[in-house]
């Protein structure tokens, strides 16, 4: 679940942050096998709509000073796949939207479960929230108008969706702004899709149909291979 607060993080440069270095990352044990798994589970620019650009993502990970996100530490867990899609931008004639997405493998079961645990803790909102608020540039003034979980389909056998809405206040200018995170998990696999939008949220329908391709690419990456006794 880690993943989450890492692409909340990136996405958040979307203000021009300032950010100090990150902890709490589960360290990395990666195989051939579950690279390939993960790889095979992110979003590719042919699962979006037309006028998306794919946009590569920043280097930097870091999280704002201050973010209370100590609950979701994995630095006691290892993932042995790990993968992230480019960051697919929509923008022209007042649309403004970011699609991101990533994938973790953890090395096992106990590990992915442990993750999923601490990520859907109530910590998590309030780590997310402060990401995003933490995260404006000097001129910009960010206010958290709300966060919370939201109701999803359940693509996954876990499924769960928040949504965190932010006032930005640049001089006499106002705009909100709304970051929807779905957080899927099949067996040791863990994905998370990220929505920015600018004046109004993602649509429901969108949401849910990338959501379903993710998951549906979950399930046939965790499937059996060769013979079963």
């Amino acid at each position: 679940m880690r993943s989450l607060v890492v692409l909340v993080a990136l996405v958040a440069l979307v203000l021009a942050a300032p950010a100090m270095a990150a902890d709490g990352e589960p360290r990395k044990a990666l195989t051939k096998k579950d690279q390939t798994i993960a790889r095979s589970i992110v979003l590719e620019r042919a699962d979006l709509g037309v006028g998306f650009t794919a946009e590569k993502r920043p280097p930097d990970d870091s999280l704002p000073k201050g973010a209370r996100c100590g609950a979701l530490d994995e630095s006691d867990l290892t993932v042995s796949g790990d993968a992230s899609s480019p960051d697919f931008r929509l923008v022209g004639g007042g649309v403004f939207v970011t699609v991101g997405s990533s994938a973790h493998v953890y090395r096992t079961l106990r590990e992915a479960n442990a993750s999923w645990t601490r990520g859907t803790s109530k910590q998590t909102l309030t780590c997310l929230g402060d990401i995003v608020r933490l995260s404006a540039a000097p001129d910009q003034k960010v206010t958290i108008v709300s966060s919370k979980r939201l109701e999803f389909p359940r693509v996954a056998p876990r499924t769960s969706a928040y949504r965190i809405i932010v006032s930005i206040a640049t001089g006499a200018q106002r705009i909100r702004a709304y970051v929807d995170a779905i957080v899927l998990q099949r067996g040791r696999v863990q994905s998370v899709l990220l929505f920015t939008s600018l004046g109004r949220p993602v649509g429901a329908t969108e949401r849910a149909a990338l959501a379903g391709v993710v998951a549906g690419r979950m399930e046939r990456g965790t499937r059996p291979r060769g013979p079963v006794a």
